[in-house]
C-alpha cells in the first residue's frame, strides 16, 4: 500500500518538481523492449526511440490523427497500444533498419523512374502536366542504385502488424 501524502503541505513549485521527476521517472524506465516511433504531423516526419509502452502510449496520445501520427515498430509481440499508425513486430533493430532502408530505396528507384519516364515522354503529355524541369538524376544513376539495391542483404524479417484494424470502423480485433 502506498502511503497518502499530503498535497497542501507542499508549495506549487515543489508539487510541480515533484511531478516532473514522476513523469521523467515514468518515461525513462525500461520494460526490456525497444520501441521505434515513426511521427508526422503537420509536414514534420521524425523518429523517436523509446523504451517503455507507456511512454509510447502518451505519444500516441499526443499525436491521435487530429494532429499526427506515429507508426510504432517494437520489439514487443504483445504490445497494447493505441494509436491512429500502425503497430508493428519487429524482430530487432537491425532487421528493422534493413527493411526500412530497402523499403527507401526501392520508394525512390520507382519515384526516380516515374519521372525520369515522364521527362522523356513530355511531348506526348498536356502542358499543364509536364514536369517544368528535367529530373536531377540520370539513367546511369537509377542503375547505380538498382545495384545499390541487389547488393543490400535481405536476410531480414519484415514487420509483421500487432493491431489489425478493421477500415470500416476502426474497432481493434480481438
Amino acid at each position: 500500500m502506498t502511503p497518502e501524502i499530503d498535497f497542501t503541505q507542499h508549495s506549487i513549485e515543489e508539487l510541480r518538481e515533484l511531478q516532473n521527476k514522476i513523469s521523467h521517472y515514468i518515461h525513462t524506465r525500461e520494460d526490456g523492449f525497444i520501441y521505434i516511433c515513426e511521427c508526422r504531423s503537420y509536414g514534420r516526419n521524425w523518429k523517436q526511440t523509446l523504451f517503455n509502452e507507456v511512454a509510447v502510449n502518451d505519444l500516441c496520445d499526443e499525436y491521435n490523427g487530429d494532429n499526427g501520427f506515429v507508426d510504432v515498430y517494437t520489439t514487443n509481440p504483445d504490445a497494447k497500444i493505441n494509436n491512429y499508425g500502425e503497430v508493428n513486430h519487429i524482430k530487432s533493430v537491425e532487421d528493422y533498419e534493413m527493411w526500412s532502408k530497402s523499403n527507401q530505396l526501392v520508394g525512390f528507384i520507382k519515384n526516380a523512374e516515374d519521372r525520369l519516364a515522364k521527362w522523356n515522354d513530355r511531348d506526348n503529355i498536356p502542358f499543364h502536366s509536364r514536369p517544368s524541369f528535367a529530373p536531377i538524376w540520370s539513367e546511369q544513376d537509377i542503375l547505380g542504385w538498382r545495384n545499390e539495391l541487389e547488393l543490400l542483404e535481405w536476410n531480414y524479417e519484415e514487420p509483421t502488424s500487432i493491431n489489425k484494424k478493421n477500415e470500416d470502423n476502426d474497432e481493434d480485433y480481438e
